[in-house]
């Protein structure tokens, strides 16, 4: 039996998790209500503070430096992002890059833990909450981890998460509205703890499933298709080409995601997340269906200015139209035209760090 017919083996429910995030949101509703009733300004002011940084944690810590690479950052600036995750309460980094780069490397199948060809309740929420199945747990050996086990920040907090939590996470953060401005013991819980990390998860979950709410699908995706058509007709001996499958790294037609999404991405900014799977190496993508814009792009715009950040991979109009029409022409596959994307992205983000230096 080949592979793509062994069956899968059908994922676990893990219940712990299931009545401790329920638990969780019923709970952050009722915090909900005591910020719009009782609670000080000074703790609504703190928490969202606290959760503005367990965010970039998550979003420029985790996701686009540890699991894309999309940037080098210092040593400090790494330690406070791998606090700020630690921040978060959503796991050690290392276990987050993992599953993000599997679900990024089999997005769309039956091993991809977050797919959402299941629908946004599968991708946002049971994703989470079930047991990897075999073929992920075989999937897991083809990722390359090496340059996350060579890190040493995610090393120290992947041995001492549980520690690291409690102090960073829990007890210093609880300890502010109680020690200062004397809050309440019930809002200090349910709103600078349970609400902050309720708002914290679904930030985690929605890195993963986002492209749901964002990207461009449906009956606009096919009239964007009709577009495409005519500008590969454009080209001489070009056959029309309506999507490119990435997992498949073949053509396919009446696929969802067209083969120059890339170049939509300069009319529309509804396909930026359907780009990130294609260029996800990209520093400029964000989270939530932005380019070159938002809280997370500002920040690294800032430390980068503040010599913090190097090493900065994106890519520009020109180089994406060029590799578009050979990838048209059949001079040479997507897969390659990516890689030398990425290849001409790291050459001009080292040339401008020696011109920095120099």
């Amino acid at each position: 039996m080949s592979e793509e017919k062994k069956p899968v083996k059908k994922r676990e429910t893990k219940w712990a998790s299931v009545l401790w995030y329920i638990h969780l949101h019923v709970l952050g509703l009722l915090a909900i209500w005591l910020v719009l009733t009782s609670a000080k300004w000074m703790t609504v002011f703190y928490t969202t503070l606290l959760t503005v940084v367990s965010c970039l944690g998550l979003t420029v810590g985790a996701h686009r430096l540890w699991a894309h690479r999309t940037f080098s950052a210092t040593g400090p600036l790494r330690l406070f992002l791998m606090l700020a995750h630690t921040l978060a309460g959503v796991g050690p980094i290392y276990d987050w890059v993992l599953y993000h780069r599997v679900h990024h490397k089999y997005y769309g199948t039956d091993k991809d833990p977050y797919n959402h060809k299941k629908g946004f309740l599968y991708s946002h929420y049971m994703g989470n909450f079930l047991s990897p199945n075999v073929d992920y747990e075989h999937a897991k050996h083809d990722i390359d981890m090496r340059d996350i086990e060579q890190d040493g920040y995610v090393w120290l907090q992947k041995q001492f998460y549980w520690p690291m939590f409690l102090i960073f996470g829990v007890i210093l953060p609880l300890n502010v509205p109680l020690a200062y401005w004397d809050e309440s013991m019930t809002e200090t819980i349910l709103i600078t703890g349970l609400l902050r990390f309720a708002i914290t998860a679904n930030v985690c979950w929605l890195v993963n499933s986002g492209r749901l709410i964002w990207a461009i699908k449906g009956n606009k995706l096919m009239q964007i298709s009709d577009t495409l058509e005519n500008y590969f007709k454009s080209f001489e001996n070009c056959s029309v080409i309506l999507s490119y499958d990435r997992f498949s790294r073949s053509f396919v037609p009446n696929s969802e995601i067209p083969p120059d999404s890339i170049s939509v991405f300069l009319i529309t900014a509804s396909f930026w997340p359907l780009y990130h799977y294609m260029v996800p190496w990209d520093w400029k993508s964000g989270e939530f269906g932005t380019y070159g814009a938002g809280c997370g792009t500002f920040m690294i715009k800032m430390w980068h200015e503040l010599g913090m950040v190097n090493d900065l991979q994106t890519t520009n109009t020109e180089d994406i139209r060029e590799m578009l029409h050979r990838v048209a022409k059949k001079e040479l596959t997507m897969e390659d035209g990516l890689d030398q994307l990425k290849e001409t992205s790291m050459f001009n983000a080292s040339k401008e760090r020696l011109l920095i230096r120099y």
